[in-house]
């Protein structure tokens, strides 16, 4: 009998002992499983953002709690913060804080969903990557000598103007734990290395459910709603409207007025330098074959970026047309929140067209022997 027994017990650590590891189907479904399963999570999130354009990698250390909440559309509230700034979304509320500017600025409900996508936050954290996909098993692969289950998902793979475009995200899991470690988003443009942006999570805390997520707003901070202008303030322009005159200094110390171009079109091209969307934009306009019709004078507005990083921007990225700088107002003016955004104006002065983002057929309708 104790010699059964003992055969009977070493089978079963056998059984153990041979068991084959868990399949990356089922790291993958694990990691899932934990993040969206979570009533209360916490991690941070910093962030390497390529810059190729002027070799250099902006860093981004930010801090993310979540609530489960199955009342808003995405499930949870959250509290995001990084060095002088927030993001938060309550019960339904999304607003920001600047703590430079001491300001709160809330976003209409409108815009909530659209914001949400796009947050800093959520856009390279393991709550989106882990919703998205398909993603495929690529093998196993070691970094900093720990042992990752590693997965691709192509999220696009097209040609766009000639241009062929690619982006790759990758996410590496760890498979003691089955939680997302590192995240790699790859951009090619003809098939070369076009932007990087690497993601390190850690310190992962789930908990229980607990009391709900509060923000309390600093003392003498001031509130706004995200697109409302001040009463005394130009509104957003639309087609129809009459464009505001400005006066800004090119690239090389000149003065350009919008209203000395009356009689004939003003493309105003609204550009930043950290901007895929823009530089293709450039590279249409840059290419042999293409001319702006006669009647069309474009400019290159930009509201971001400082003339030091402009002068830079420029050694390496041709802009065929005239660059002005310093036009945080004008952009205010304009109603510019995203980028690239193009406004034509006619020989009256007056907003023809809007077109927000790159869009292949709009920029061809500018062309020559089209327009």
């Amino acid at each position: 009998m104790r010699r059964f027994c003992g055969f009977i017990l070493f089978l079963l650590l056998f059984s153990f002992s041979c068991s084959s590891p868990e399949t990356p189907e089922a790291i993958l479904n694990g990691a899932k499983e934990k993040i969206f399963s979570a009533n209360r999570l916490s991690f941070n999130q910093l962030m390497f953002w390529e810059n190729p354009e002027l070799d250099e990698v902006d860093t981004f250390s930010l801090e993310i709690l979540l609530r489960k909440n199955p009342e808003t559309e995405l499930g949870f509230d959250y509290l995001g913060k990084r060095e002088g700034s927030g993001y938060n979304f309550i019960e339904g509320v999304l607003f920001s804080i600047s703590h430079k500017d001491s300001i709160v600025t809330y976003y209409p409900e409108k815009n909530i969903s659209r914001m949400n996508q796009s947050s800093m936050y959520l856009t390279n954290s393991p709550i989106r990557l882990l919703k998205n996909g398909p993603w495929n098993y690529l093998g196993d692969t070691a970094i900093d000598g720990k042992t990752y289950s590693e997965f691709l998902w192509i999220e696009m793979d097209t040609t766009i103007m000639e241009k062929k475009v690619l982006l790759k995200n990758h996410l590496f899991i760890n498979p003691s734990n089955e939680l997302a470690d590192f995240y790699s988003r790859r951009l090619y443009h003809d098939g070369k290395k076009n932007q990087f942006i690497d993601v390190y999570y850690s310190s992962y805390e789930f908990d229980e459910l607990g009391e709900e997520l509060v923000y309390e707003i600093p003392q003498g901070y001031v509130s706004k709603v995200w697109g409302q202008k001040d009463p005394e303030a130009a509104q957003v322009l639309s087609k129809g409207d009459l464009a505001h005159d400005f006066q800004l200094a090119d690239e090389n110390g000149g003065l350009v007025r919008l209203s000395d171009f009356r009689g004939k079109k003003v493309l105003l091209d609204f550009s930043m330098i950290n901007c895929g969307w823009c530089k293709i934009a450039l590279e249409q306009f840059n290419k042999p074959d293409y001319q702006f019709a006669e009647n069309i004078v474009p400019l290159y507005v930009n509201p971001v970026d400082s003339k030091e990083k402009m002068d830079k921007y420029r050694s390496k990225v041709a802009i065929p047309f005239p660059v002005l700088i310093n036009a945080e107002e004008i952009g205010k003016a304009y109603g510019v929140s995203g980028y690239p955004t193009f406004f034509l104006i006619d020989e009256n002065g007056k907003v023809e067209d809007v077109v927000v983002g790159f869009i292949d057929e709009e920029i061809l309708k500018w062309k020559k022997g089209v327009v």
